[in-house]
């Protein structure tokens, strides 16, 4: 058997062992490091001169003056060769005079997957060149703004779309959106849509929509998940919403072809906006995949509670509720007993349901407005009398408040024997 010493004294330690490792080898090492001291290993010997200009990704995330960000990146661009496949700019710069010049090499490049991401209070305008780049199969856009010109013929590859704090004029989402024949995935965060924001894929399994708009319609019934969180000044939709007309249905409009969902989290004014129009006592189609879902009950109102329980009376295989109640000290008629209670008569209502987790959004979390508190008990009160297998109604609020509410669930009649009561000061929601 060889001595272990003498092993150890046969390595050359002056050897450049890693020089001489296999190209792709190196590739791999270099992908791991910032661009900048990438370019830097072109001066350690001949054989790393240029071993980093053919890597496919290329990432810019450092701090640094925009001059010296746009000197990098150009440097980088003019000598690299080989496809280009991901390309990440993290800056607090918009980049608003090289960035053209950039999407244009990147457009002839076979781009694939494009980061864009501007922290700064500038907003990006993203050059033409963008919609050149056909191969594109993931898209992320922060503090844009984008034109989508007449030209556009569409990504027909591109499977993820991430546009957030972004500006798009007229009916632009949705000729994006529609020109994205295998779309999958779409966010659309911090935006302000006039007019009705219609989202037409035919493929989207996953939806994420926070912002402003006046109108939803969305074709989509492939969708799986989606989370939907409405955000007004003043209520602006109310004024505009197509479901102000008598016999239209927002709810209908919006939510009405989710064949496929799992999973829907209705979040903001977006209830409340649901209520506009006619309400049916439960939707043309049954969401009969839907087992989890997220409500906002903002103003304990007529509208809100009927767009509740037509999406409850909806969804007869409804396992998980979360509700959420927010601040109201408004007064509505009729009382909220008589709401959900007028409303809430189909039979199949939370025969399903397992487990219901009441939150609330208030402004003073020691203190629960009248309003607010006469709802939440009233719609616990219905649950605890429809639901044959629930096993869990928790409660997300401060165990001083939290203490007044248990002892008025537990004099509730329940039809579940297995029911039980939780409390927490923190989330429940996994």
């Amino acid at each position: 058997m060889d001595d272990p010493q003498s092993q150890e004294s046969n390595v050359d330690l002056n050897q450049d062992y890693i020089s001489n490792l296999p190209d792709d080898l190196k590739h791999q090492i270099l992908i791991k490091l910032p661009i900048r001291e990438v370019a830097r290993t072109s001066i350690l010997s001949r054989k790393w001169k240029d071993s980093w200009v053919p890597i496919p990704n290329l990432v810019f995330t450092e701090d640094s003056t925009q001059s010296k960000l746009t000197k990098l990146v150009d440097m980088v661009l003019l000598v690299h060769q080989g496809p280009i496949l991901k390309f990440k700019l993290v800056s607090e710069h918009a980049c608003n005079d090289a960035i053209r010049q950039w999407m244009l090499v990147l457009s002839r490049n076979g781009i694939q997957n494009l980061v864009l991401k501007f922290e700064g209070g500038e907003r990006c305008v993203i050059p033409s060149d963008f919609f050149s780049c056909v191969a594109l199969k993931y898209v992320y856009l922060f503090n844009c703004n984008i034109n989508v010109p007449q030209f556009f013929q569409g990504f027909n590859l591109l499977r993820t779309l991430c546009l957030c704090s972004f500006n798009l004029s007229g009916f632009s989402i949705e000729k994006l959106v529609s020109s994205c024949p295998l779309l999958d995935s779409l966010e659309l965060s911090n935006f302000f849509q006039q007019g009705c924001l219609i989202i037409h894929a035919l493929n989207l399994t996953f939806l994420d929509l926070f912002g402003e708009f006046h109108d939803l319609c969305l074709e989509t019934p492939k969708l799986a998940s989606a989370t939907i969180h409405l955000s007004t000044i003043d209520g602006d939709y109310k004024e505009l919403s197509l479901g102000n007309v008598r016999n239209d249905s927002n709810i209908i409009r919006a939510i009405g072809c989710l064949y496929n969902i799992e999973s829907l989290d209705i979040c903001g004014e977006f209830t409340e906006y649901l209520g506009k129009g006619h309400i049916p006592e439960k939707l043309p189609i049954f969401f009969s995949h839907l087992k989890e879902t997220f409500v906002s009950i903002y103003n304990s109102n007529q509208d809100e509670i009927s767009a509740a329980v037509c999406l409850f009376c909806s969804a007869p295989n409804l396992k998980v509720l979360h509700i959420e109640f927010a601040d109201n000290e408004c007064e509505d008629v009729p009382p909220v007993e008589l709401l959900w209670n007028l409303k809430a008569n189909h039979d199949k209502l939370f025969k399903h349901l397992e487990i219901l987790n009441i939150m609330f959004n208030l402004q003073i979390p020691e203190s629960i407005p009248l309003r607010t508190a006469e709802s939440t008990l009233e719609f616990a009160k219905l649950v605890l009398r429809r639901a044959p297998v629930l096993e869990k109604l928790h409660l997300e609020l401060k165990y001083d408040v939290a203490v007044t509410f248990l002892k008025m669930l537990e004099s509730f009649p329940k039809l579940s024997v297995k029911a039980e009561f939780t409390v927490s000061e923190e989330s429940d929601r996994h």
